[in-house]
């Protein structure tokens, strides 16, 4: 068996699914049609209601739009499937329309700061709002709670953080509904400065939230590893394949929304490779099962070589014991093709000899000790070794 090899038939890219994206696709829609109605609908009556707040939170309902544009393409872009420039998929384009979104939240809250700071500054307006805008307000609060949680729903279901971005973006539209009517509220009632307050505390929300989304699809983009709770989680299953010895390595990251891993796992050093691969596969099926965040997993298996010193015997030991071995052999009228080795890169390095009949049969009179020492004389560094001979059943 080879100490070492690689599954790489088993990472076959990241994509999303055209199920998701369809599904994503959808409540988009959805969330774009309600923002173009409320949009419009809270220019015209904080124009006619003389309410510069309902006003700036219908211009705040139609920047969603534009969220929403980002949302969709994002998308589409992201479904795409794994291709000769993309091998892993197109799914962190999402994760970069996850940052413009973030980006857009931030200049909202920013720009609802600069506003209202100047509101506080320029003093108490004569012009006072009229009923149908705290109607409007109202309105507009169930509406952009309902879409958030409609929305967060289908992005923890196909575990989307653009979709959960976009959720958020509904919420803090909430949030400004709030402040147009506890704002509008206080004016009518006397309080003028009651608006530009509570307005600046939501955009300081709405910044907070911008910040969170920031962060966490940055994270993502440079390749930030999991938490070390969910790593921990990961390795408890792993060790449950009988067959698994150890863990040498496993490394991390997320790609739109989707965690990836690459796993180093140790095997029993004379296990076949064929089993030792098998072994790998299905680590990987039982992982995806008991963990559905999970998109595609790299696993490497190892044998215990790494134990092995970096010595003249370890880095070129195959050439220099076949050639002691088909010395030996032609000394009793043998060729090569009579003994087959098997290397266990452990530590001390082990080697099976598997003799054919035929030299067992000419080999009945010498024992295994004897040649071991005549294969010391002919290579003197396989003292180094653990060397064994083994003769081959016949059928």
């Amino acid at each position: 068996m080879k100490p070492h090899h690689d599954m790489k038939d088993s990472h076959t890219g990241l994509t999303t699914s055209p199920q998701d994206a369809a599904d994503a696709s959808k409540v988009t829609l959805v969330g774009a049609l309600f923002d173009t109605l409320l949009g419009v609908l809270k220019i015209i009556t904080g124009v006619l209601g003389h309410s510069a707040a309902l006003v700036a939170d219908g211009v705040h309902s139609l920047s969603d739009l534009a969220t929403d544009m980002v949302v969709l393409i994002s998308i589409r872009l992201g479904a795409r499937e794994p291709d000769q420039n993309h091998p892993f998929g197109h799914r962190r384009i999402e994760t970069l329309g996850t940052v413009l979104l973030a980006l857009v939240l931030l200049a909202i809250a920013l720009g609802l700061v600069w506003q209202n700071s100047q509101s506080l500054w320029q003093g108490q307006d004569s012009t006072l709002p009229t009923w149908p805008v705290l109607l409007v307000a109202g309105l507009s609060i169930g509406i952009k709670e309902g879409l958030y949680w409609y929305t967060i729903k289908a992005a923890q279901a196909l575990h989307s953080e653009l979709l959960s971005a976009n959720a958020w973006h509904s919420r803090s539209d909430a949030f400004s509904s709030i402040v147009v009517l506890i704002g509008a509220g206080g004016a009518m009632l006397g309080v003028w400065w009651l608006d530009a307050v509570a307005a600046m505390l939501v955009a300081l929300l709405i910044g907070w939230i911008s910040l969170q989304l920031l962060t966490s699809s940055l994270a993502e983009l440079i390749d930030t590893a999991i938490p070390m709770e969910q790593q921990q989680a990961y390795r408890t299953q792993i060790m449950k394949t009988q067959g698994i010895v150890a863990i040498n390595a496993l490394r991390s990251r997320t790609s739109g929304g989707k965690v990836l891993l690459e796993l180093k796992l140790e095997v029993a050093p004379r296990l076949s490779a064929s089993e030792a691969h098998w072994l790998g596969y299905l680590v990987k099926q039982q992982l995806k099962q008991e963990f559905t965040e999970i998109g595609d997993i790299l696993v490497h298996i190892n044998s215990p070589a790494s134990t092995v010193s970096n010595s003249p015997v370890s880095s070129a030991i195959r050439p220099a014991l076949q050639q002691a071995i088909e010395t030996l052999l032609q000394s009793y009228q043998l060729d090569a093709s009579e003994a087959e080795i098997f290397l266990y890169y452990q530590h001390p390095i082990r080697a099976d000899i598997l003799l054919s009949s035929k030299a067992q049969t000419r080999l009945a009179e010498i024992s295994t000790k004897q040649l071991q020492q005549q294969l010391q004389q002919i290579w003197p560094q396989s003292r180094q070794l653990h060397i064994y001979f083994y003769q081959e059943k016949s059928n």
